[in-house]
């Protein structure tokens, strides 16, 4: 090993989004969708394959189209959440392959709204961290699982 090239070079990795454990990174990584539809469930409906979930109440969701296929992960199917104008709004039933439901019956959510899966909307914010430890990986499991098919924005 030539030692005047020792130490030259640096593994960013993670670092690259601000998600490197240190106070003096910002997260710069925001994963966002658009509302692609509305439905209404009544109470008893089942939203999800094999009747995930049941409704305790008459349900307002929104269908977003983002699903495993895209990295978002399986096990936040009934635990997860997105930010909608502002507001938290759980996951429904089942996370399948390309779509996500998602609770707003108290977001005044219309079709084409964006949906933020993980960053900030309207002073809240869902953390790489958060999203990932609630599906039980690490920031960077979770962050990688995005599928590099999806369309990359600078904003």
């Amino acid at each position: 090993q030539n030692k005047k090239y020792a130490l030259d070079a640096v593994r960013v990795g993670k670092g690259l989004y601000g998600l490197w454990p240190n106070k003096h990174l910002s997260p710069v990584l925001s994963w966002r969708a658009r509302i692609s539809e509305i439905k209404y469930v009544p109470k008893g409906g089942y939203v999800g394959y094999d009747l995930t979930e049941r409704m305790s109440k008459k349900t307002r969701l929104a269908v977003i189209p983002i699903g495993y296929w895209h990295g978002f992960p399986r096990a936040l199917s009934s635990i997860g959440s997105v930010l909608i104008r502002g507001k938290r709004a759980r996951v429904v039933g089942r996370v399948s392959m390309d779509v996500l439901t998602v609770d707003v019956t108290r977001i005044p959510a219309r079709v084409g709204d964006m949906v933020t899966c993980i960053g900030k909307s309207g002073g809240k914010e869902i953390t790489a961290e958060e999203f990932g430890k609630k599906a039980g990986m690490t920031n960077s499991e979770s962050t990688t699982r995005i599928n590099p098919l999806i369309e990359r924005m600078r904003t």
